[in-house]
């Protein structure tokens, strides 16, 4: 029941509901030669010429122009309403309004410190211009005096995390896209939130409607805050009316008394501990801070959590209290969050930074590699200089399509000199990248189109932290795990999910 409502409840059925429709038409067109079917065909062509030419001047990355366009024009009636559907932003322009009127009230509090700025730029000058920027967009001011901890496996995380919660005395913030009701790993966090409600700790939990569709009950929120848990559910959507479902909150934050913060790929299901086998070995990855940079993961979560509030809550008192938990650790923190509403896309933008300030080598980890022509040329552009750039895959994905749509892309990447590994235990599910061994990005962004573009995501960008080294080193024991592809091994894939692979790629920005 649970999987019939997430396909209900999906812009999948919306296009199938398109498709029909078109179907429809054409067979009706065919049935009934009148002057109706002449007015159909004539305002079916002129609103898809209208489309096109408006979608032609709109400011968009270019693959995504192209595949409007080409749906437009090679399925008018479908690709026209599914455009129109798609692109009603009048909800998703009250969620941004919500969104930016929070982050005033709480840039007052995040201030940045001068002299981290002027550390910054005694260290690496070409490091300071692009702080600013992620600053600027993304929320929150670069932060010294913060210890990372790296942790290369869910279940590791997962046992840290329920400690630093039982140590809570002042709040608990948390937010997941996906919340199984029926884990163990759920059961377990109930329980010691329910323990420090009853303690007098202040306990907020967000989760997004369409992450927990077929893993949560519909009203489950009634039920957490039964216990006192204040609980809000981000974006709840309607069949076939939500016109912002494509805008998910995919971010992962825990933020405990303004001294911890977590974040990383890590839901709230037994897959990600392996504590359940869904395909093969589950590897995902995350980070704890401790200091100063928490505050930059507080401010973060209140960004969503007053989504159509009628008024903003000035979280001043939350955000200060890391100020005197600050750590004596080397190195720099910057937590960002990305939104799909402003056209700025800082995620896709720190990659790319990774990507073009490296010397020696980067190293990508992505569960979907879905990418545009700028971060492919990035890419390659970055071989092409003799940089060394990996990219750790899974080897049994979770969704096929998926997985059969990104092996379109290893023939060029291949020929561009850069390197694919696919890890043959299991399945790979951590975001992120790191450089010459001196910056690292580790959070919910995805190599594709939709954490890029589409969703609301979060990370931490790290220069000369201690924590890299042992980043760097899990990604060369992940290496080793994994099965470097070539040239020779594309000729033995599978004919059919080639071809499919390569249709799906005809509209790979809108999956």
């Amino acid at each position: 029941m649970r999987k019939l409502n997430r396909l209900l409840y999906s812009n999948k059925f919306f296009a199938f509901i398109m498709l029909l429709l078109q179907v429809v038409a054409f067979v009706s067109m065919y049935i009934w030669i009148s002057d109706y079917s002449k007015v159909l065909i004539g305002f079916s062509t002129l609103l898809s010429a209208v489309l096109i030419i408006f979608e032609i001047n709109r400011t968009e990355e270019p693959t995504f122009k192209m595949t409007w366009i080409t749906l437009i024009a090679i399925v008018p009636v479908f690709g026209s309403l599914f455009y129109l559907y798609t692109r009603a932003k009048g909800v998703s322009h009250n969620i941004r309004d919500d969104y930016n009127k929070v982050r005033k009230i709480n840039k007052k509090y995040l201030i940045q410190d001068e002299e981290v700025i002027k550390n910054i730029t005694l260290t690496n000058k070409n490091e300071k211009g692009f702080m600013e920027y992620l600053s600027q967009y993304g929320g929150s001011p670069v932060y010294s005096n913060t210890a990372v901890q790296y942790y290369p496996i869910g279940e590791k995380m997962y046992e840290d995390m329920k400690k630093e919660l039982l140590k809570a005395e002042k709040f608990i913030f948390m937010e997941f896209f996906i919340i199984n009701t029926t884990s163990k790993m759920w059961h377990e966090i109930f329980e010691i939130l329910k323990h420090k409600v009853r303690q007098g700790v202040e306990v907020r939990l967000m989760y997004d409607a369409m992450g927990c569709i077929s893993t949560m009950p519909r009203h489950y929120n009634e039920v957490i805050e039964r216990y006192g848990i204040k609980c809000r559910v981000f974006s709840p959507i309607v069949p076939l009316l939500s016109t912002h479902q494509n805008n998910r909150d995919h971010r992962k934050i825990v933020v405990i008394d303004g001294s911890v913060a977590f974040c990383g790929g890590i839901n709230i299901a037994d897959e990600y501990i392996n504590e359940k086998v869904r395909f093969g070995h589950w590897k995902d990855t995350g980070v704890m801070l401790r200091g100063e940079a928490v505050a930059g993961f507080t401010a973060m979560f209140f960004e969503l959590w007053d989504v159509n509030d009628e008024t903003a809550e000035d979280a001043g008192k939350y955000i200060e209290m890391s100020k005197g938990n600050s750590v004596d650790s080397d190195g720099f923190v910057l937590p960002f969050s990305d939104t799909p509403l402003d056209d700025v896309y800082i995620g896709k933008r720190a990659y790319i930074h990774n990507l073009n300030n490296a010397t020696d080598y980067t190293y990508i980890m992505t569960p979907y590699l879905v990418i545009d022509d700028e971060l492919y040329e990035c890419m390659k552009y970055a071989a092409q200089r003799g940089v060394d750039v990996k990219i750790i895959m899974p080897h049994i994905p979770d969704k096929p399509y998926a997985f059969w749509l990104a092996r379109t892309y290893y023939k060029e990447l291949l020929e561009a000199g850069i390197e694919i590994y696919e890890y043959t235990p299991g399945f790979v599910h951590a975001k992120m990248s790191v450089s010459d061994g001196s910056r690292a990005i580790v959070g919910t962004i995805n190599h594709d189109y939709r954490s890029l573009y589409l969703h609301y995501e979060c990370a931490a960008y790290m220069m000369n932290v201690p924590a890299i080294i042992d980043i760097v080193s899990d990604f060369k024991d992940t290496f080793a795990a994994s099965q470097k592809i070539t040239l020779e091994d594309l000729k033995h894939f599978n004919i059919f999910t080639r071809i499919i692979g390569h249709i799906t790629r005809l509209v790979a920005p809108l999956i």
